[in-house]
């Protein structure tokens, strides 16, 4: 039997079929590492931006430790998160450490390194079976310069010329994903650039909404309504999921991804989402081993496995076997991992 589109492809690991293994088991699949904070794009929102943090770089010591601890723990992938993890001088002998370890590569950049060939090839190399995201908003320079800082013409150039560079030498677009930050000025533009991404590209969209963390917590005019959250998750779907009968609605990926990783922040946190700033422990603290096994119900949302424990309208959705909400913004809003996502337009008996 084939999978749904959404729990094939939201899923974002190209090895679907093991990831929702690794769920049903309530196992970790994936350890996202945010090993640095620079990042060429300048995303005014930045959720991993603040003027409170020293810290730039994660120590290498630091990231190699969480990649032997996540070989021990049988993980299956790293995920590089930054800032732009292709900006650390290491990230090349990094990502082959993890590889000689016998985990694959995910890399979450902000798709401007890429624009260099030999970068491109490293990245290409390094990701044989994982996934590469890029991070492009929209395609229209007036609209991103409202949303990061520099050169809006030349950034989008870039992003485009590494997605080009990685797939003439030989990424699968079905492994590779375009992420969205969805903030109030794409809301009517934000279909142009689902669609180019996956006709032109072969690229599907990782719909990310926008969080009031870091650089965007003085930035409510940028967070969009429920009416045009309703309308993005529509237009995603229709483009990209045109089979499936359900949908994640405001998530930026099925609930397989988001209940099979753990993150370890720049300051070494352990959160059940990068997104979600709250340790449940810090690996100088503890070791990584440790940290998991005494909270693995919250980092990986055990309690929601059951439908009955599900929050609010989620437990009657006829989306709850991909979708619990969005774990990150409930804790935002509410300071709980548990509560109702509210930025979900189903919770909210809005649709048309």
């Amino acid at each position: 039997m084939k999978l749904d589109e959404i729990k094939r492809y939201g899923g974002i690991h190209p090895d679907y079929s093991e990831e929702i293994e690794y769920f049903n088991q309530g196992k970790i699949y994936s350890i996202q590492i945010e090993v640095n904070l620079s990042c060429d794009q300048g995303c005014l929102y930045c959720y991993a931006n603040s003027e409170d943090t020293s810290i730039q770089d994660m120590p290498k010591k630091d990231v190699i430790n969480i990649i032997d601890s996540a070989a021990i723990m049988d993980v299956k992938a790293i995920d590089w998160l930054g800032g732009d993890p292709l900006l650390r001088k290491d990230w090349h002998e990094l990502m082959k450490y993890a590889n000689e370890k016998g985990l694959k590569n995910n890399i979450w950049t902000s798709g401007i390194p890429l624009s260099t060939i030999d970068v491109a090839r490293k990245a290409v190399e390094l990701t044989k079976d994982g996934f590469i995201s890029v991070h492009l908003d929209t395609l229209n320079e007036k609209i991103y310069k409202q949303l990061h800082n520099g050169n809006p013409k030349i950034k989008i150039e870039a992003i485009l010329k590494g997605v080009d560079n990685v797939q003439k030498l030989g990424k699968d677009p079905d492994q590779m994903i375009n992420c969205i930050t969805f903030t109030k000025p794409l809301v009517n533009d934000i279909e142009n650039t689902i669609r180019y991404f996956f006709e032109n590209k072969g690229m599907r969209t990782c719909l990310t909404q926008m969080c009031s963390e870091g650089l965007a917590k003085d930035k409510q005019y940028l967070l969009p309504t429920i009416n045009d959250i309703q309308k993005a998750c529509n237009i995603r779907d229709r483009i990209n999921y045109p089979k499936s009968k359900v949908s994640f609605a405001t998530m930026d990926a099925n609930k397989y991804y988001c209940g099979g990783m753990v993150c370890v922040t720049i300051n070494r946190d352990v959160t059940p989402c990068s997104v979600i700033r709250k340790g449940f422990g810090n690996i100088h603290k503890s070791s990584l081993e440790q940290i998991i096994e005494h909270n693995r119900k919250d980092l990986l949302f055990l309690h929601l496995r059951k439908k009955e424990n599900l929050p609010g309208h989620c437990s009657v959705c006829e989306n709850n076997s991909v979708c619990w909400g969005c774990r990150a913004i409930a804790y935002i809003n509410s300071g709980s991992i548990y509560e109702a996502d509210p930025n979900c337009y189903k919770k909210n008996y809005m649709l048309k």
